[in-house]
């Protein structure tokens, strides 16, 4: 969410773009009813949804990447600055928060080897396009231009909100608090970047990064 543009984005686009991310995680908790492999549902769900998602808002894509590539310095900079923070952040949410993050177990990883690249590519790149087309479709109606430290707070506070309402596996105050703290925090990040390049690509890339990184470790354990 920038806060020095004013919304392009119609009521019908955002709405439909959070319909399909919404539904992702309840397409693939239909489809593990008949494969009964919740790792292997949601990869196939979030390659699928997310292709859609960014097919659906390919201008809005486009716009963003090349705000980008017009100031490769600044995006440089700043997917760095959020690999760093996510790469830090990721380690306090398993190892303290123990909070559900959206990855695959090392034993999914390892068992399921035929379906480890759909995994790795789904679980981030298409996670991290996933929520960041997402969040900036969520935010972009939200009128806090000027007020960055706002802008960060509000968009932590809502769209980890929805984050964690739709992906939490299993109904439970202790995970849900913690989950939800965590998903607020990696948001909140995410919008701190995009107010400092106006675009989303850097929170993107730094996601992407991080998240194949944590996954490929883990296969290598």
């Amino acid at each position: 969410m920038s806060t020095q543009t004013i919304s392009t984005l119609s009521w019908k686009r955002i709405l439909i773009s959070l319909a399909i991310f919404i539904l992702i995680p309840f397409a693939a908790h239909l489809i593990d009813l008949k494969i009964n492999q919740y790792a292997i549902s949601l990869m196939f769900c979030m390659n699928i949804g997310t292709s859609i998602l960014i097919i659906y808002d390919w201008n809005l894509f486009g716009i963003h990447y090349n705000r980008a590539k017009h100031n490769a310095m600044d995006t440089i900079l700043y997917t760095a600055i959020g690999a760093i923070l996510i790469m830090l952040w990721i380690y306090v949410g398993s190892n303290f928060l123990q909070a559900n993050i959206i990855l695959p177990g090392n034993s999914d990883l390892i068992e399921y080897g035929y379906a480890r690249p759909g995994m790795m590519i789904a679980f981030s790149f298409m996670e991290a396009a996933c929520v960041s087309i997402s969040f900036k479709c969520f935010t972009d109606h939200l009128n806090v231009r000027g007020k960055e430290f706002q802008s960060i707070l509000l968009s932590g506070l809502l769209f980890g909100l929805l984050f964690t309402v739709i992906y939490l596996p299993v109904w439970d105050v202790g995970l849900f608090f913690r989950t939800y703290l965590y998903n607020m925090v990696l948001t909140a990040y995410l919008a701190y970047l995009y107010n400092q390049c106006h675009t989303f690509i850097p929170g993107m890339l730094a996601m992407s990064i991080i998240y194949f990184i944590v996954m490929f470790q883990s296969t290598m354990m």
